[in-house]
């Protein structure tokens, strides 16, 4: 019977079985999905600001109030969204990245400890029946 390529000791590749795991399949698709969609957001927005920089110049010179007109305003707004986007991530984050990410980690350390263990045991009984022999 053919060893589960998920479980089985492949030699340089201690973490395969974390790779194959859903769990991380899941954490990868969450941080790729909200990776992509605030960076759209935050090029999209930024590439506006530019192309109405650019080619719409008397919208960006129209007054929004006071003296302060739309250029200025959208300038700042750039700064804000920033502020946003970063606030998202880290709230969604700690939500929905890290407690999966915490999992994962144990589950690779108590992974780690049982191989050490093993070869602790394993140590010792080699010097055990080299002893014996000898």
């Amino acid at each position: 019977m053919a060893e589960d390529p998920r479980t089985s000791a492949v030699p340089g590749g201690e973490f395969t079985a974390l790779a194959h795991d859903h769990r991380f399949h899941l954490l990868k698709a969450r941080f790729r999905r909200l990776a992509t969609t605030l960076v759209a957001a935050f090029l999209g927005w930024y590439f506006l600001y530019i192309a109405l920089s650019a080619f719409a110049r008397d919208f960006m010179a129209r007054p929004a109030f006071g003296h302060i007109n739309m250029a200025l305003l959208l300038g700042v707004l750039q700064f804000v969204s920033t502020f946003v986007l970063a606030w998202r991530y880290t709230r969604y984050a700690r939500r929905m990245l890290d407690p999966l990410s915490a999992q994962l980690r144990d589950e690779a350390r108590r992974r780690q400890a049982e191989r050490e263990h093993i070869e602790q045991v394993m140590a010792e009984r080699r010097r055990i029946e080299n002893w014996t022999r000898g």
